[in-house]
């Protein structure tokens, strides 16, 4: 028999030797670079042979333009202006040369014809609107917004990002204060909250379709919650959806409310998404619910001055009545004057303000606006209050701004500086991003689903863990639980003072956990009622 070793053949019992023997090495691993792969461009097609085909190659779709131009020019009307003097030709009968286009001062991704600009920007989609009555400037805020170019501190707490980069401007012992006070304020200030996880039949159908129940859960509990609360028995109320984005919400609530062209929707959100459920609010009968969106900040929204919030415009009446007027004679003269007639109140329809995940910031300016809207009816509305209830499922707290936190006062009772409350905001993070930190090791299921994604992965308001956050975290001996339990106490801290503006101001309201972990992280809900004191 030959003694000579197949290759590789007592590799293994080699390795298992010299570890037991202490002797192993570890394995040298291959440090290679990778470089990212170049994408080759694609070579441009021909020039168009079609006639009077737009020369001007469009590099985003690989194509020339597909309008039609003028007689002896190259380039059609929007692109017109790239005409050279020496390309552009006139006719036979020597005239002008064509027309020349100039960016539009609104929109410069769009042209016009600059001997016709008066017209174009009269009729310009993105010319400057018109403020409507409901609209004021920053009339939702608790103190005067930063400068868009602010200095100083004010730039990290405008700053959506550079978390870490805040945090690690403190000392150890700084940070490690910080954190004693925070959890001492926590146990003084913040009570348990409780779990009520309910369903509503609105969602049956929902949960049949969807693969991904995540949503169609929180939506149901949500309604449940609302129908607990008797949110859901009047119908002549205008529900009011903040931060609406599709809509979706208010779909689910006019089926849970079985509305007939009785109740009223107010959609309002900074952006129009697409695929919105407006079209399915409206209802397929033959009275139509009234439902309308306002395209504005919360932070500028009035809500007194919102027409559909008046009893006296229904589906079928979309705008308020115009203001008789009065003819009065003048003493001895047979001439008329018109007079309008004095301003009388107009009564209110109730309101019901909800949401389901209202970022940060957006919910503090949604407390005040609907504050604000109670104290201007106060002393005119015939309701017990005129906002009948809030339910609005919380998240994203590090986007808390302190100039736009309702209750200041609660700030300074807990003595809370504007810094520290950046360092609050910024350390609820770790609540949201611990798991997916703690969890990026762990080997993928047997779908390739890991528990990152099972459980924070795809939530629509997830943050990616930050890497200098968890050196920070090593370095107050906090581990991945311990960093969770801090940034939930930071969350909640913030949570208690908003329930604590609303009592301050006639409502009872309360924390509630509306899900459970497993189906959102960000699974707490601040839901208020009138106070039975204060409505009798």
């Amino acid at each position: 028999m030959s003694d000579t070793k197949r290759p590789h053949e007592n590799t293994q019992t080699d390795a298992v030797a010299q570890a037991l023997a202490g002797t192993l090495e570890p394995p040298v691993l291959n440090q290679r670079r990778r470089t990212k792969r170049q994408k080759v461009q694609a070579p441009p097609p021909p020039v168009p042979n079609r006639p009077r085909q737009c020369h001007f190659f469009l590099i985003s779709k690989n194509k020339y333009c597909s309008l039609t131009t003028k007689l002896g020019v190259k380039f059609c009307g929007e692109h017109s202006m790239l005409e050279t003097p020496n390309s552009s030709s006139s006719d036979a009968a020597g005239q002008e040369p064509s027309r020349k286009r100039i960016p539009c001062p609104f929109d410069p991704s769009h042209t016009a014809w600059e001997d016709d600009l008066k017209a174009h920007l009269f009729r310009c989609n993105a010319r400057p609107k018109e403020n409507s009555a409901h609209f004021s400037l920053d009339v939702n805020l608790s103190l005067p917004a930063p400068e868009r170019q602010p200095t100083g501190f004010e730039v990290l707490e405008s700053s959506t990002t550079g978390k870490s980069e805040v945090l690690a401007e403190l000392t150890q012992e700084q940070l490690e204060a910080l954190i004693k006070k925070i959890q001492d304020l926590h146990a003084k200030h913040v009570p348990d909250i409780r779990t009520v996880i309910l369903d509503h039949p609105a969602l049956n159908e929902r949960k049949k379709i969807v693969k991904n129940i995540k949503h169609a859960h929180q939506q149901a509990s949500l309604l449940g919650n609302m129908k607990r609360l008797n949110m859901l028995d009047d119908p002549s109320t205008c529900y009011v959806e903040f931060g609406a984005g599709r809509g979706e919400l208010s779909n689910y609530l006019k089926i849970a409310v079985d509305d007939h062209g009785t109740a009223t929707f107010v959609l309002v959100d900074r952006t129009p998404p697409r695929n919105k459920f407006d079209s399915a609010l409206l209802g397929l009968e033959e009275i139509k619910s009234l439902v309308k969106r306002h395209t504005m900040d919360i932070k500028d929204l009035v809500l007194a001055e919102v027409p559909e919030l008046r009893r006296d415009v229904t589906a079928t009446q979309r705008e308020p009545p115009v203001s008789d007027t009065t003819k009065d004679t003048q003493d001895g003269e047979g001439e008329a004057e018109t007079t309008p007639k004095e301003a009388k109140y107009v009564e209110k329809k109730p309101v019901v303000a909800v949401s389901k995940h209202l970022c940060g910031g957006a919910t503090d300016i949604t407390l005040k606006c609907l504050i604000n809207y109670q104290k201007s009816e106060t002393g005119h509305s015939k309701l017990a209050s005129p906002v009948k209830g809030i339910l609005i499922a919380l998240c994203c707290h590090q986007l808390c701004h302190h100039y736009m936190y309702p209750n200041q006062e609660f700030l300074k009772e807990i003595d809370i500086s504007p810094e520290e409350f950046v360092y609050l905001t910024r350390m609820s993070s770790w609540a949201v991003c611990v798991n997916q930190t703690q969890t990026k090791s762990e080997t993928a299921d047997e779908e390739g689903t890991s528990k990152k994604q099972a459980i924070g992965g795809d939530d629509e308001h997830c943050i990616v863990a930050d890497k200098e956050l968890d050196q920070l975290g090593s370095n107050i001996a906090l581990d991945f639980q311990g960093r969770e339990k801090l940034g939930l106490q930071c969350k909640r801290l913030l949570d208690i003072g908003r329930v604590r503006y609303l009592k301050e101001h006639g409502y009872d309201a309360e924390l509630v956990y509306y899900v459970d972990k497993e189906t959102s992280l960000e699974n707490l809900a601040l839901m208020a009622v009138p106070s039975t004191a204060s409505s009798s």
